[in-house]
């Protein structure tokens, strides 16, 4: 069972690295538990690459039965010894690290009869072997757009609206002649400045420049991470421009940690959706929880209508 949890771990992140995070381990202890695991099924599970690691077919045949077997053991267990059940929710880490949780506390104020079983996942489809009650998954395009499509039993929770960023002070350093300035850079000057990619393609940022008008950005110089919260604080830092979801920046927004970059509006890039499981449609928990989170929604959209301004939202 050590062995298949580590497993399963290391197949779900597709990193060793990141399944020793999870568990509270070293790399080795994965390493080695994995090696045990193989040396009994004879053969590889993974395929160690140059810049990772990826399923074997054998591994893909074992990881799509272990891992819906330990999450079915793990909610029941939770059930027999809580004597509830659980909501199971799936979720994207920034959308969770940057804006949920902050607020999750609240639904569990109004209703701790009802336990959340939370799973965060670096994109839609990394869990897709699991089964949960409903999952908040991202997608590109403006629903607004009618060649948007929708996610199958998805409902719009809210559009991202990007808006490029920084910190106060590096509109001041980068100011010309270096005097105080705390109005935004020109749109044009962008290609003068670094900017800070939330994952190593940089998708966002090319996205938003061609629907700003073809914007030139000095994409070549660009500081990479992998993930949208590692990038705002790098912009919090002072190290470049990122293009964060008004979502996950209110708060530095609202302290100034954070400024706008530049002098235009916020675009509409993609949206979030509450995917509920075939099946679970209209189970007491499921919608409790949609209704809490549509009202908190409600109220976040108020909190940046000044930013949005009177048409959108």
């Amino acid at each position: 069972m050590t062995a298949l949890r580590h497993f399963n771990a290391a197949a779900t992140h597709m990193s060793f690295k990141e399944a020793a995070r999870e568990l509270c381990v070293t790399e080795g202890a994965i390493s080695r538990q994995i090696k045990v695991l193989e040396e009994y099924l004879g053969c590889a599970l993974f395929l160690r690459l140059h810049r990772g690691v990826q399923l074997s077919d054998e591994g893909r045949k074992l990881f799509e039965v272990t891992d819906q077997a330990l999450f079915q053991i793990a909610a029941v267990s939770d059930e027999i010894l809580g004597g509830v059940s659980n909501f199971t929710l799936s979720v994207t880490t920034s959308f969770a690290i940057r804006w949920l949780m902050p607020r999750l506390s609240g639904f569990e104020a109004q209703h701790p009869n009802i336990p959340i079983s939370l799973q965060t996942v670096t994109s839609p489809g990394t869990s897709q072997s699991r089964r949960f009650d409903t999952s908040i998954i991202y997608q590109l395009g403006d629903p607004a757009d009618k060649t948007s499509s929708v996610p199958e039993n998805g409902e719009l929770i809210m559009l991202e609206w990007l808006l490029p960023v920084c910190a106060p002070g590096y509109l001041e350093k980068n100011s010309p002649g270096n005097f105080h300035h705390e109005k935004a850079f020109p749109l044009q000057d962008l290609k003068n400045h670094r900017v800070i990619f939330n994952e190593p393609t940089g998708r966002d940022w090319r996205s938003w420049a061609m629907k700003s008008g073809d914007v030139e950005l000095a994409l070549d110089r660009a500081l990479k991470f992998e993930h949208d919260d590692t990038a705002i604080q790098a912009a919090v830092a002072g190290h470049g421009i990122a293009l964060a979801n008004l979502a996950y920046i209110s708060n530095e927004l609202h302290l100034g940690s954070l400024v706008p970059a530049v002098d235009v509006a916020p675009l509409p890039i993609g949206a979030h959706y509450l995917v509920t499981e075939a099946g679970k449609v209209g189970q007491t928990h499921v919608e409790i929880f949609r209704n809490w989170l549509m009202a908190t929604v409600a109220d976040f959209k108020e909190e940046i209508s000044t930013l949005l301004g009177p048409d959108q939202g």
